[in-house]
């Protein structure tokens, strides 16, 4: 049986990218065994998935430090693998596929980098989405959806979370927002324009708003809870893992959020997205756009500037009002609601149009 492996991208978001590439090596590959090697977060993210066979955690002793290559080399030997997709482009990766003597190593093209590699594409010279980069990996022109599932044990925990909530009055349906970002503060849109924009719509949607971040940003999503209680708006934080988080977003119609994982993973599971954009370039990302809305301001010359601490006044991000925030998650909401009347409509019996499914529930998991 043929074993491949795919070393995961870190970034939670370019995982959830890398999910068509998975999708394209099992419809080529029905009889082979697809073997993933990543973080924790990345395999935590990935289960349930049916492209996937195996999980390989790859720890961070194997993925820092000068010894770093060598321990990942290791695991890396473990999986038997006849042929291995680098998804990163470091040079660390490479070399670890190499001395774990992968016969076939798959990669883009990068300084000292392809004398490690059986395989190379040319390195990436433009902006483009991160689906199309990854599924050439294979020869693919053209990218499936991204996909991410949602385990039975990872529904049970959102379920009892939802539970908990509702005897604190905090009642579905709920709004999901996420704040933070790993790149750097270059993203992140200033808590007090944050907290007014929950506040606007919550106001404008009648949802609840839910808080959720990694342990790294509980000091901004602190003070935007602290500006939310003063402005009259009640916003709990989720302690949730990914898993859990996945299960949860079933329970939110609209996310607000950064240009982070969390957006991916929203963008997944078909809830709706209003993203704000300010150092970054949208064109990494821009794919599944249904249910997207890229709010970011095109006069300012200099974004996207991908530095992660902005230099002066983070124009970019501080020049999108609460109130543009706000409009964008009426008007996104407004789309998903006709977007499931059609769907209700074109599965109703005849003569019964506009009837909603038995049993359909006001809010809950989908």
């Amino acid at each position: 049986m043929k074993r491949i492996a795919v070393r995961l991208p870190n970034p939670v978001g370019d995982v959830v990218a890398a999910t068509p590439l998975l999708r394209v090596l099992r419809q080529r590959n029905p009889m082979a065994r697809i073997i993933v090697a990543g973080s924790r977060p990345a395999i935590e993210l990935l289960q349930g998935l049916p492209t996937i066979d195996e999980y390989a955690e790859l720890g961070p002793e194997t993925r820092t430090g000068a010894l770093g290559p060598w321990r990942q080399a290791e695991a890396l030997r473990h999986l038997y693998a006849d042929t291995i997709y680098l998804l990163p482009n470091s040079t660390s990766s490479a070399l670890a596929a190499a001395l774990a003597k992968i016969p076939a190593r798959i990669g883009r093209q990068a300084p000292l980098r392809g004398l490690l590699l059986t395989e190379t594409l040319p390195r990436i010279r433009e902006a483009r989405p991160m689906t199309e980069l990854y599924v050439e990996l294979d020869g693919a022109t053209e990218a499936p959806p991204i996909e991410l599932a949602v385990t039975e044990r990872e529904r049970k925990l959102a379920e009892e979370t939802v539970d908990a909530l509702g005897q604190h009055e905090l009642e579905p349906p709920f709004f999901a927002v996420a704040p933070g970002a790993a790149f750097g503060p270059s993203k992140i849109y200033p808590a007090e324009m944050t907290a007014e924009a929950l506040r606007l719509t919550a106001e404008r949607t009648g949802l609840q708003p839910l808080l959720f971040g990694s342990p790294a940003e509980s000091g901004l999503i602190r003070e935007i809870k602290q500006r939310c209680k003063a402005a009259g708006c009640t916003v709990p934080f989720m302690h949730a893992s990914i898993g859990e988080m996945k299960a949860l977003l079933s329970w939110c119609k609209l996310m607000l959020t950064m240009d982070n994982g969390a957006r991916h993973v929203a963008a997944a599971l078909g809830v709706p997205q209003v993203v704000l954009f300010g150092a970054t370039d949208p064109a990494w990302t821009d794919y599944c756009r249904a249910r997207t809305t890229f709010l970011r301001r095109e006069e300012v010359d200099c974004s996207p500037c991908h530095k992660k601490v902005c230099p002066i006044d983070l124009r970019c991000l501080r020049r999108i009002e609460p109130a543009v925030v706000a409009d964008a998650a009426v008007n996104a909401l407004r789309l998903q609601e006709e977007r499931d009347r059609l769907s209700r409509e074109a599965a109703a019996p005849e003569g019964a149009a506009g009837a909603a499914p038995p049993g359909e529930k006001e809010a809950g998991p989908a």
